[in-house]
């Protein structure tokens, strides 16, 4: 294995230095070999030893300053200390001879014994300054000069590639995406699978509720996770766990699918014992240039179980990683094929860590419009969530991650990013400024009156729909191993009040209700939060116009040549729409949009004549007889 050659090295460096300082420093005692070599060697088999320990345990990167050698500074302090302890065993020596002495025994004189520990201290205190410089002012100095002042954060402000984007709207959702299972949600299905085999599978695996990963296969979306070992005899017994669990994160009505055939079991897994533990399995491999991180488990679309792990490599003394491979690691076997981040197989979700991604963006929010001092704070953003993986579509998903500005009292946005999972690029709509955000969401979700048994709200979700953005929550009711999904709400980003929200017990039920909301709103004269720019103004005729009864209100569909959009308009907007016809010419207004839907603004039927009507003809007046 690689690690018996980097411990190799590392006792030689450790060793070059105390033979230094008890050469060099401790040259006023005569040198004599023999004393030498014993301590050499005993000191030599004790830091491989050590230095072995570090590796195998700890997994160093050998990256960054120094090439990723600092760990030897750990054996070189042990050792140092224990030179250094050399100076209570001369002593003592010295003393039992000359005791002997004073009781008539051959005399040898006291200093003599404390020679080599003299030597032995020399070394430890060499060791000791080498430690010092290196591990604590060289450490202090880089970190200083590849962090600190203005040129250093503008530096870390740039490495996300950051692309403003023009556009006011966020990509449209697509609706079949919408994620309706939270992580609680999926654990609690997976639990109740867990024991529908009859293997008792539960007395040996564990699911871990954290480690469900959402991810998409075969254009659908599930929650992925894997089974572990409930405890150490279980994990010494067998060298594979039974399989992994899926979670339809689309529907969650669904059932859970449990896979135990043979393909799907698990070989490596990340806390597993020794060489069984995946990120030392990847290590020992030889993966050991720069840092393993973000172990996710991913299916391909025949359901073969990966591990995806990302290797980061600091571009800034100790910080600053960047992607700079993809590790695929088939969990069954073992094997691992590396890849250039933009070389990735495309069922690969997400191989930019969500950390790395929140610490870039904390990083572009606090100097790429303002100063490195800067206790005012003035221009400075922070992202105002952990980043959330988006699916407007199944193919396609992101980091969502809304930016609020540096003022702990503010609760709406300033833009919002979405960061590629693939690659290390974002794009910042800052037109969409002004959204609701941080717990006054949540507040708002539980606020609403329909929610009348007091329904937890586990998740939230940032989503464009209707060319408006909207937070999607999720309702539950929790128990002791999940959560049970209850009901769904949609509110707009813009207008969060308990009263907007749309509280149904399914998708389709919000979505009709939501949409009516929004259409009822724009005959109001209100935009329902729209940031689409100014009102378009379009004649044309009707192809096609229906009419949908949602709740107490009806809203009709319609149809016009020319345009890419269906449009909606509630009674309220005009009297004439339930008199229209296929072949009317009307003229509508509405916000433009990237959505299939559109709520219309003001409606006309120009093909309908409401005009005065002619006053009746007087009615001649009878003349008297004559």
């Amino acid at each position: 294995m690689i690690i018996l050659l980097l411990a190799l090295i590392g006792t030689l460096i450790v060793m070059a230095c105390l033979t230094s300082g008890r050469l060099f420093f401790g040259r006023k005692e005569p040198f004599e070999a023999r004393p030498f070599t014993r301590w050499f060697v005993g000191f030599s088999i004790f830091n491989y030893v050590f230095s072995l320990l570090i590796l195998y345990f700890s997994e160093p990167a050998f990256t960054g300053p120094f090439w990723g050698w600092q760990w030897v500074l750990w054996p070189l302090l042990i050792s140092s200390i224990i030179n250094l302890f050399a100076i209570a065993g001369g002593a003592r020596g010295a003393l039992e001879m000359g005791l002997n002495a004073s009781q008539g025994q051959v005399y040898t004189r006291p200093d003599d014994a404390a020679k080599g520990s003299r030597r032995a201290i020399a070394a430890g205190i060499f060791g000791l300054v080498i430690v010092a410089v290196f591990g604590i002012a060289a450490t202090l100095l880089i970190n200083i000069f590849t962090t600190w002042f203005d040129g250093n954060a503008k530096a870390l402000a740039a490495i996300p590639h950051v692309i403003n984007q023009p556009s006011p709207d966020l990509p449209p959702t697509d609706a079949k995406n919408i994620v309706l299972v939270s992580q609680s949600i999926a654990s609690y299905k997976g639990q109740q699978v867990l024991g529908s085999t009859g293997q008792n599978l539960g007395s040996a695996y564990q699911l871990d509720p954290t480690s469900y990963t959402l991810q998409s296969i075969n254009h659908h979306l599930y929650y992925v996770a894997e089974l572990s070992y409930n405890n150490l005899f279980v994990n010494l017994s067998n060298p594979t766990t039974p399989g992994f669990v899926m979670v339809d994160a689309e529907d969650p009505q669904q059932a859970p699918q449990l896979h135990t055939e043979p393909q799907s079991s698990i070989r490596y897994l990340p806390g597993a014992l020794l060489n069984q533990d995946l990120l030392r399995h990847v290590y020992l491999s030889g993966y050991t240039y720069g840092r393993l991180v973000d172990p996710t488990l991913e299916l391909d679309d025949s359901l073969h179980p990966y591990w995806t792990i990302s290797l980061m490599q600091p571009s800034r003394g100790y910080t600053g990683d960047v992607l700079s491979k993809v590790l695929l690691v088939d969990a069954h076997t073992g094997d691992i094929k590396e890849y250039s981040p933009q070389n990735v197989p495309t069922w690969v979700d997400r191989v930019m860590p969500a950390e790395t991604v929140s610490q870039y963006l904390s990083w572009w929010g606090l100097y790429h419009a303002a100063p490195w001092f800067n206790p005012s704070g003035l221009g400075q953003q922070s992202p105002a969530s952990a980043p959330e993986l988006l699916y407007n579509n199944a193919d396609q998903p992101v980091w969502l991650i809304p930016m609020s500005s540096a003022s702990s009292n503010d609760n709406s946005s300033t833009g919002v990013f979405l960061f590629d999972t693939h690659k290390n690029e974002a794009n910042f709509y800052s037109k969409s400024a002004g959204l609701g955000i941080g717990d006054n969401v949540t507040k708002t979700f539980q606020s609403t009156r329909a929610n009348i048994r007091g329904y937890n709200v586990a998740s939230v979700q940032l989503y464009q729909i209707y060319s408006t953005p909207t937070w999607v929550a999720i309702y539950t009711q929790s128990t002791a191993s999940g959560d049970i999904f209850q009901a769904v709400g949609l509110v707009d980003a813009r207008e969060l009040n308990g009263n907007n929200v749309q509280f149904d017990p399914d998708l389709a039920s919000g979505l009709r209700d939501y949409q009516q909301w929004l259409t009822s709103q724009a005959s109001n004269g209100n935009a329902g939060g729209s940031t689409n720019g100014q009102p378009l103004t379009v004649t044309g005729k009707v192809l096609r116009i229906s009419s949908v009864q949602q709740g107490t209100s009806t809203v009709y569909y319609l149809q016009i040549a020319g345009q890419p959009f269906i449009f909606t308009a509630n009674l309220s907007l005009s009297p004439k729409l339930p008199l229209v016809q296929s072949g009317d010419t009307v003229t509508i207004t509405y916000n433009g949009g990237s959505g299939t839907v559109v709520n219309l603004k003001t409606f006309d039927d120009t093909s309908i004549n409401l005009g005065a009507s002619a006053p009746p003809a007087a009615t001649p007046t009878p003349s008297a007889k004559k």
